[in-house]
């Protein structure tokens, strides 16, 4: 790395970028030497706390800190308005950057940014030769690319006022990327911070403007930079880093996700995830979900899903209907090694107990499957509320939100409610694993309280960490299925699913493999669910998913009686599966068996 000095710019050069520092309100340039593509951004950013907008009022020039033969360090003062004081620092190595703040004083943080900065009353950003935003979240839309005026948002949760921010994975790595369309190289930025400290909600690519720089609200979306967001639920008091944003280059679209994630594991910042994991052969298995047969029942071809069915989805999960599609798959050699029980066989949500008038002895029906050499799986919900006192609940303004698994009397009920799922005793359902639904349901935003006081992907780490090691407890085999994906949570992962398919093609085919492409990354190690997928094809042809699925993963269906399958705006079809899809399930289960050598 070069380093040198002239009266505007301190200047680092390397073979992938030429990095000139002024300090703020100056601009500083970044040229991508890969793609060569130059970015104009102010050297800095704000520190917002709750109520109040900080500024730099004053910047001192850069300072190297340290300089190594792998790395250089610099660091420049910041005098700020809400901090006693404030530094901005910068370390560089050949192919990377990595810049983040360093404040001391008291308050509680609403929004850290970078590369957007107040100054006097006027604001400053970011902009380079770059026309496109890339994220590497999935949502249900599919949609990856956003242009640099929009606002693009990553959250631990989800964003339901968002058109297309639904996450489709939850709590995927907060990663974008700039780019141009006219070239294959991006610009990668992630967040990331030393473990015990992804406490943020969201991630933002162009925040909103504090100081619009005219009255036309076209011009007042061309600041960039980025921003994460804490809502308030951070505390400073005394000294406080920010977490890091992470710069690197990426030569594809594909490469995005692996080379932020190399930045982060090299530093520490991620647990590099275990890679190929041991697991039984039966985690393996085809799988037969009950909710689209459920969802067959009690929609039949209405279009409007506002308008419930005459039963409700969840009352059609009992024994009656289970005994009748298992022996349809049975009788047409389509025999599942695991089935799930899905919404709702349960009593409430935190009981662990069966809900007795659909399930008259559910550990008597589990055993027998296990004499038939089928598995059983429940399912189940994170962040919910149903059977939860209000004095063990998450609040936000004071009204109950979920469950509040910080909070002792809480993770009490649940790893009680884990124990009677898993465990062989008596009294227990002594099942075999659980599909967790509901993580795109993790609180987040403004007005939340909880006994820890631990938010964003701590939050969700925390549920995890103790279910997992609760069921493990009772039964060393159990499989824990989930829909979040991130190395971060890797050790708390036996299955990932790929997720329900909302997507804007007429089949999912596309949107299954970029996830379970986005999953293999993250956790290489970690087999993948590829859910049942009939129900969201507009194709005729909809059976031919199945050979699809059984090449990304587990080959899974969810549908053995009545299929309903479409799309949003166009009739749905309600059919009974023909002799034709019981023979093409049955040869592609016999056909993955054998490719994975599974024995029945």
């Amino acid at each position: 790395m070069k380093l040198a000095y002239t009266p505007e710019y301190l200047t680092i050069e390397t073979s992938s970028y030429l990095l000139q520092l002024a300090p703020v309100p100056h601009n500083s340039f970044l040229r991508d030497r890969h793609s060569g593509r130059l970015f104009a951004f102010a050297a800095g950013g704000d520190c917002d706390p709750t109520g109040r907008s900080d500024e730099t009022i004053d910047a001192s020039a850069w300072e190297v800190v340290e300089k190594t033969p792998s790395y250089i360090l610099l660091a420049n003062e910041v005098v700020s308005p809400c901090w006693e004081s404030k530094k901005f620092l910068i370390r560089l190595e050949k192919d990377r950057m990595e810049f983040w703040h360093e404040i001391n004083g008291k308050g509680s943080l609403q929004e850290v940014r970078f590369f957007r900065v107040c100054h006097h009353g006027n604001e400053f950003g970011f902009c380079g030769d770059v026309d496109e935003v890339f994220t590497v979240a999935p949502n249900f839309h599919e949609q990856r690319y956003y242009h640099t005026s929009q606002s693009v948002i990553h959250c631990y949760g989800t964003d339901f006022s968002l058109i297309a921010g639904c996450m489709a994975l939850a709590s995927v790595p907060h990663v974008l990327a700039l780019h141009d369309r006219n070239d294959a190289w991006y610009t990668v930025f992630g967040a990331f911070a030393r473990p015990g400290h992804y406490d943020w909600d969201e991630f933002r690519w162009n925040p909103a403007s504090k100081h619009a720089p005219t009255a036309y609200i076209g011009d007042a979306v061309l600041g960039g930079g980025f921003a994460l967001c804490y809502f308030g639920k951070k505390t400073v008091d005394g000294q406080w880093e920010s977490p890091r944003l992470c710069v690197t280059f990426a030569d594809g679209e594909n490469q995005v996700l692996t080379s932020a994630l190399a930045q982060a594991y090299d530093r520490e910042y991620m647990p590099r995830p275990a890679g190929k994991k041991q697991f039984p052969d039966w985690w393996k298995e085809p799988i037969y979900c009950t909710w689209h047969d459920q969802a067959a029942i009690a929609d039949g071809d209405k279009v409007d899903f506002n308008t419930p069915g005459e039963t409700p989805v969840g009352e059609l999960c009992t024994q009656a209907n289970t005994d009748r599609w298992l022996d349809l798959l049975c009788k047409n050699n389509c025999t599942p090694g695991t089935v799930i029980l899905d919404d709702k066989w349960q009593r409430t949500l935190c009981s662990g107990e069966p809900d007795t008038a659909k399930w008259p002895d559910l550990r008597k029906w589990i055993d027998e499957c296990h004499r038939k050499g089928i598995r059983v799986f429940l399912w189940g919900m994170a962040w919910y509320k149903d059977g939860i006192p209000e004095n063990e609940m998450i609040t936000r303004d004071g009204k109950p939100v979920c469950g509040d698994i910080t909070h002792p009397a809480f993770e009490t009920r649940v790893r009680e409610m884990v124990r009677k799922m898993f465990s062989d005793a008596p009294d227990c359902l002594n099942a075999d694993g659980i599909k967790i639904d509901g993580f795109l349901g993790l609180p987040t935003g403004a007005g939340l309280k909880n006994y820890g006081n631990i938010w964003g992907l701590e939050l969700q780490k925390r549920f995890l960490e103790i279910f997992h090691g609760e069921a493990k407890k009772h039964k060393t085999e159990v499989c824990i299925s989930v829909y979040t994906a991130n190395p971060y949570l890797d050790a708390y992962s036996d299955m990932i699913r790929l997720g329900d398919m909302w997507t804007s093609r007429i089949s999912p085919r596309q949107a299954m493999i970029s996830r379970a492409a986005a999953i293999r990354i993250m956790h290489p190690g970690t087999l993948i669910d590829t859910d049942g997928q009939f129900y969201y094809s507009g194709d005729p042809d909809y059976i031919s998913l199945l050979d699809t699925q059984a090449g990304l993963g587990i080959p899974t269906i969810y549908v053995a009686e009545k299929l309903r399958h479409g799309h949003f705006y166009l009739q749905p079809v309600l059919k009974d599966l023909s002799a034709g899809d019981y023979r093409h399930i049955a040869e592609v289960f016999e056909k993955y068996r054998k490719e994975n050598k599974l024995e029945r």
